[in-house]
This record gives structure tokens, sequence and C-alpha cells, in this order.
């Protein structure tokens, strides 16, 4: 008899003392982005047209040296270049200032899909969290349920052994 209420707290600390294994959900690797800079225009890189060549004259309309001029004057062809000059200018910074808003717009979209990409990770590590939560309290239960089985059919088992014991004594 002894050796039967042995082995039957024996086999009982196994049941109670032993836990449902932990649930443990694979890890993805998490994928890193580097935030893309903004595009700045770099005007300095704009060519340059050709010098312009001026006439340096005095009141009188004769050629002097520049530190004696009083005038400066153009010629036709080089006056042409400035007005050329002008036209270029404007319209290589009208196309510049478009262009950078265009490469910042693309530059934020870029960004932005960073941004949304590490959000649904966030999202995708929170869900396989709260799945593997979910597993272990189902564990849990499983476990919980086994034991008080157990306990169960061993409590009946030894009042069916005792009543059994019982009848043979008297």
């Amino acid at each position: 008899m002894k050796k039967l209420i042995t082995w039957v707290l024996i086999v009982s600390f196994f049941l109670v003392g032993c836990g449902p294994k932990q649930f443990i959900p694979y890890e993805p690797p998490a994928v890193v982005f580097e935030k893309t800079p903004e595009y700045v225009l770099d005007l300095d890189s704009i060519p340059r047209p050709a010098k312009i060549k001026p006439i340096y004259v005095d009141e009188n309309f004769k050629e002097v040296p520049k530190e004696e001029a009083k005038f400066v004057i153009l010629a036709p062809s080089e006056y042409a270049k400035i007005s050329a000059l002008l036209k270029l200018a404007k319209a290589y910074k009208e196309i510049a200032q478009e262009q950078e808003v265009l490469i910042n717009t693309k530059v934020s979209v870029i960004n932005s899909l960073k941004e949304y990409v590490a959000l649904e990770q966030m999202k995708a590590k929170e869900y396989r969290q709260l799945w593997a939560d979910s597993e272990n309290a189902y564990r849990q239960e499983s476990y919980n349920r086994k034991v008080d089985r157990a306990i169960y059919k061993g409590t009946f088992g030894a009042i069916f052994l005792g009543v059994i014991l019982a009848i043979v004594a008297l």
C-alpha cells in the first residue's frame, strides 16, 4: 500500500510540476532602410556662356584703358550674348526649380514607402506576438484540463480502490 501511495504521489508531482512547452513563433529578419536624403539643387553646375568683351570708352567715345573709361560699350554681337545669357539663366532656373520639386516629391514618396514597410513590420510583429500569446494560453488551458482530468480520475480511482478494499476487508 505504501508503494502505491508513493507511486501516485510521484506521478502526481510529474503531472502538476510540468507545464506546457511555450510556443515561440518564427521571427523574420527586420527590413531596415536608410532615409533617402532630399535633393538639393546645385546651380553652380549650369554652364556659363563665353565671356563678354566690352569696349571701354571716355566721354568722347574714344577707346581707352579700363581704368580711364567713363562708359562701357557693347558690340551688337556682345549685347546678344547678354540677352541670350539672361534667357538661358531664367530657363535653367525655372527648369531646376521644377526639377527640385519633382525630385523631392519622388524622395518623399520613397521615404513614405519606407515608413509604410516599417509600420507593416511592426504590425506583423504585434500579430505574431498576439498569436503566440493566444497559442500559449491555449496550451496552458489544455494542460490545466489534462491535470484536472488526471486528478479527477486519480481521486475516483482512489475512492474506487478504497471501496474495493473496504468490501474485501468486511
